[in-house]
């Protein structure tokens, strides 16, 4: 178990990782994870934006273009859920997943 002050050094991480993966910034969301687990090996935020960002990396290398309703553009639910990437023929792009509750996801 981590000591408080090391809890609050893995929460701003993981706090920096959720901003970078609103950025778009896939090296940074790694390096984030990384510390975290360096930290915690069993945290399971930090795995799963680790693997967030290999396959964002994957994705969004030049050249390498998805096509816009395959599962390798899709965004994933924290359930492991996958999502659509678009939605009203392409007009809205679904960035990130941020939450549901009973009968939606946001």
């Amino acid at each position: 178990m981590a000591t408080e002050r090391m809890q609050r050094r893995i929460d701003a991480l993981l706090d920096e990782a959720d901003v970078s993966v609103t950025a778009g910034e896939w090296a940074s969301v790694a390096e984030k994870a990384r510390a975290v687990l360096a930290i915690d090996e069993a945290n399971e935020d930090a795995a799963a934006f680790l693997k967030m960002a290999a396959a964002n990396a994957v994705t969004n290398r030049p050249g390498s273009e998805a096509e816009p309703d395959s599962p390798a553009s899709a965004v994933t639910s924290a359930a492991g859920a996958v999502l659509p990437s678009s939605f009203a023929g392409g007009r809205y792009a679904v960035r990130r997943f941020l939450g549901e509750g009973g009968r939606k996801r946001v």
